[in-house]
């Protein structure tokens, strides 16, 4: 399956170490990366498009406009069938993490660091959502 794969994450350390580990697992480059939601919510509004997947790694604490702010406006530029959100955190809050869950874009919660172990899993739930959205 074919995706367009978007991080939106302020920390470059992070950003570093999630690519190398991605890598380590082959899994898809990735497409682009963004330091905050308002970024990545003006690019998907010049070129999202039903004939594409997308698949976001979203940081919750960012400046300028953070991951739930993104989330919240996701609503007027995508769909939930071909665009599937990663939440990355390092907070553990179960009343945040139980919000999210409710979120039709959002996946998974995933807590920072991610080990590759994690990023085989990724992979395997994507196809499966993205299998699951061409069958419809």
């Amino acid at each position: 399956m074919n995706y367009k794969l978007l991080l939106i994450e302020d920390d470059q350390i992070f950003t570093f170490l999630l690519k190398k580990a991605m890598k380590n697992v082959d899994f898809p480059s990735i497409t682009d990366v963004f330091i905050n939601g308002s970024a990545a919510l003006e690019y998907l509004k010049k070129t999202y498009s039903l004939k594409e997947n997308y698949v976001i790694f979203l940081d919750l604490n960012m400046p300028v406009m953070n991951g739930w702010q993104f989330l919240k406006e996701l609503y007027n530029v995508a769909k939930p069938k071909n665009c599937i959100v990663f939440i990355l955190t390092s907070c553990n809050y179960k009343k945040d993490l139980h919000i999210l869950e409710k979120n039709p874009f959002v996946l998974a919660t995933v807590s920072k660091p991610i080990t590759t172990s994690i990023l085989e899993g990724l992979k395997k739930k994507i196809t499966l959502k993205l299998q699951e959205y061409a069958i419809k």
